[in-house]
């Protein structure tokens, strides 16, 4: 992707996720008008069916409030390999749709299951927990042949590391990239999850290099995730009380974030988003006010 670091948000910043089933959303025209208001350029497609599914409609909404659509974050179950077929044709669907609105970014993650839900944030980042080699090597496979597929509808691939999946920690990311090519498979750099997995985002940067094609900021609460821990919460527990911060607030240096990726050349999306369960953060801020100071604290750190 050519040009400077471009801003886009996303609907999990208005408490909209994959991650809560059934859960009340905000009107999805009230969350891309308010990621327009912000000073946004893009947003994320969100769970798919929140915005419109078809392609005139959702491009005229977009075109409408000046946005394009940035990618979209879609889980698969690397741990259940018989899920795995329908999971990626549920992803070729929704790539067709990235495709037909002229994006170039397929965000994959781990959908993960209960039982490491429940584990988010207390495995060791030295450590590969739940899959042996054989599962990970079954499970490269899988992402592998999926991102060709992706890459026939012109879509360039990269994963997302998830607190509470099978690729939550340091050692698990380098687990999955080191069994797939970095040229079919990118990595998609999300700073609140990389720290939630006992990583440093500043380090990853260093050590993948160009291999890190889209970003996610996102900052953390050091006490918060701390108490998490502790207590043993799961995944929607913690962000439930507020283990994601506003940007620039957290543990997660999000301005030696933005300089390490200004000075290596680092040129595509950087998402800002900041996961709620409800329509405030923890704080009772609403995600409209949470965007647009992320955005104003961007722009101090050179990203205009």
């Amino acid at each position: 992707m050519t040009g400077a670091i471009r801003l886009a948000a996303a609907p999990v910043s208005w408490g909209v996720t994959e991650v809560v089933s059934g859960a009340a959303r905000l009107p999805w025209t009230q969350v891309m008008d308010e990621i327009a208001a912000a000073g946004y350029v893009a947003t994320e497609l969100g769970p798919y069916g929140y915005y419109p599914t078809d392609a005139s409609t959702l491009r005229a909404a977009l075109a409408q409030r000046g946005l394009t659509l940035a990618s979209a974050f879609v889980p698969v179950p690397l741990s259940a390999p018989a899920r795995f077929a329908d999971a990626a044709d549920d992803a070729l669907t929704i790539g067709r749709l990235l495709a037909d609105l002229g994006a170039t970014t397929m965000v994959l993650s781990d959908a993960g299951d209960a039982r490491r839900a429940a584990s988010a944030g207390q495995i060791a980042p030295d450590v590969v927990a739940g899959m042996d080699a054989a599962d990970w090597d079954r499970a490269a496979g899988l992402v592998s042949s999926l991102a060709r597929q992706l890459r026939t509808l012109g879509l360039d691939t990269v994963f997302h590391h998830h607190a509470g999946t099978y690729v939550e920690t340091p050692a698990e990311l380098a687990a999955l990239c080191s069994r797939v090519p970095s040229e079919l498979v990118g990595i998609c750099l999300d700073t609140g999850h990389y720290v939630y997995g006992g990583g440093e985002p500043r380090a990853a940067l260093a050590h993948y290099g160009a291999r890190v094609r889209y970003l996610h900021l996102k900052d953390v609460a050091a006490e918060s995730l701390a108490r998490a821990r502790a207590a043993g919460h799961d995944f929607v527990t913690a962000v439930a009380n507020g283990v994601f911060t506003a940007l620039g607030s957290g543990c997660a240096d999000i301005a030696g974030v933005v300089a390490d990726a200004r000075a290596s050349g680092y040129r595509g999306w950087a998402v800002v988003e900041q996961d709620i369960i409800g329509e405030r953060d923890a704080t009772g801020r609403t995600p409209l006010a949470g965007v647009t100071a992320a955005r104003a604290a961007l722009r101090t750190l050179g990203i205009d």
